[in-house]
């Protein structure tokens, strides 16, 4: 990258890719050719995965001309994974194709695979041997935990059983429901059952988890309580990935723009 003009001012910085935390999972939910080149040419650098829309993947050519390929084509030269969303997964799960899905995936360019339980239910050996397959076919695997519609807030030790096993057999990342973020942290974070996500931080690798947090005061939170390398997606919206890099650096009114304020102080 080319030096800032105004490489003379300090400014709060962190890790380019490849990066191994603090990773943005955006999702493309059915853009254009140009205007993914747009998007890669102005924040391509601040995102390090992004899904795609089931519906076109399900229901593109296994051609390089077509759109879809030529998206992930693009993506990939920006150093960003693509995924297909889980629900391919859980299609191919119901109808005994996996292994023919995830070979076909690798054909079409894909680099990673969303496995995920929203309406097929999965037992742990289940979990697992789905990550062996994928892994075998040298995809990257994300694994989703948690219920979509859950009745109350995480299960700690439930949650840190499935991600142990997922982890064991090389899991790259486990992805955390939204729903049991919105029932552990309330509105803005004031939810007292908030400590759940801080425990279940502490027993499991923190550059392991993705956080599906949507909701800005979530993402605000989460970096305020984890850091600036706090792992953040899958379903990022793409006008929103600016913004949210500046939140990281606490340049943002959500991030306090508290590196500012600690230069004010000295």
């Amino acid at each position: 990258m080319s030096q800032r003009a105004l490489h003379f001012l300090e400014i709060p910085t962190r890790s380019a890719k490849p990066r191994g935390r603090g990773l943005t999972l955006a999702r493309d939910y059915g853009i254009g050719y140009s205007e993914a080149e747009d998007w890669m040419e102005s924040v391509g650098a601040f995102i390090d995965y992004i899904k795609l829309r089931h519906i076109f993947t399900l229901t593109a050519p296994l051609d390089p001309n077509h759109l879809l390929m030529r998206k992930v084509k693009l993506y990939a030269v920006n150093q960003i994974d693509v995924n297909p969303g889980g629900i391919v997964f859980e299609i191919a799960h119901v109808q005994s194709k996996v292994d023919r899905t995830f070979e076909t995936l690798r054909r079409m360019g894909f680099t990673a695979v969303e496995c995920s339980e929203n309406i097929v239910p999965l037992s742990r050996d289940d979990k697992v041997g789905a990550v062996r397959r994928a892994k075998a076919h040298g995809l990257k695997v994300l694994f989703e935990v948690g219920e979509k519609y859950p009745e109350g807030p995480i299960d700690v030790d439930m949650a840190v059983a499935d991600i142990a096993a997922l982890l064991e057999v090389d899991c790259d990342l486990v992805i955390i429901e939204r729903s049991l973020i919105e029932h552990s942290l309330g509105a803005r974070g004031e939810n007292k059952e908030a400590r759940r996500l801080v425990e279940l931080a502490k027993r499991v690798p923190p550059e392991r988890i993705v956080w599906e947090a949507e909701a800005v005061p979530h993402q605000a939170w989460l970096i305020r309580t984890f850091g600036p390398d706090v792992n953040l997606g899958p379903n990022l919206e793409p006008n929103y990935i600016a913004k949210l890099e500046a939140t990281r650096l606490s340049m943002s009114r959500e991030g306090g723009y508290t590196w500012l304020s600690e230069k004010v102080k000295r």
